[in-house]
């Protein structure tokens, strides 16, 4: 005697529901929206000095002070080189996060300001 056609139905779409199931949860887990992290400058620091970013996320900052700061890479090299305009008191200025962008940043103004961006992935 074999399975009832009942059973092998029941089966089939049981199947069919875990694999749509998973399916949808892989396509939300890889389709996640980037992040948007907020680096506040307030006296004459970074705040966080260290902010934890994956690439595609966006980091802005905002100066608190009253005299004007810079967010500029360390890294010098020309194609991976970023820098943010003169940022006076409430400017803020923004940057997409890429895996291969210089991670250790400071002020062109105060270069004892400094922070660090870790790149997550």
């Amino acid at each position: 005697m074999g399975i009832p056609f009942r059973s092998i139905v029941t089966a089939a779409a049981l199947v069919a529901a875990v694999i749509t199931a998973l399916g949808i949860a892989t396509y939300a887990a890889s389709s996640a929206l980037p992040n948007r992290y907020v680096v506040e400058i307030h006296k004459f620091k970074f705040v966080p000095a260290v902010v934890k970013a994956a690439p595609g996320d966006t980091i802005v900052w905002i100066n608190r002070d009253i005299v004007p700061h810079t967010a500029t890479a360390t890294n010098k090299a020309t194609n991976k080189k970023w820098t943010s305009v003169t940022l006076k008191k409430g400017d803020q200025w923004q940057t997409v996060v890429r895996s291969d962008m210089p991670s250790a940043y400071y002020c062109r103004f105060h270069p004892a300001m400094k922070g660090r961006i870790q790149i997550v992935h």
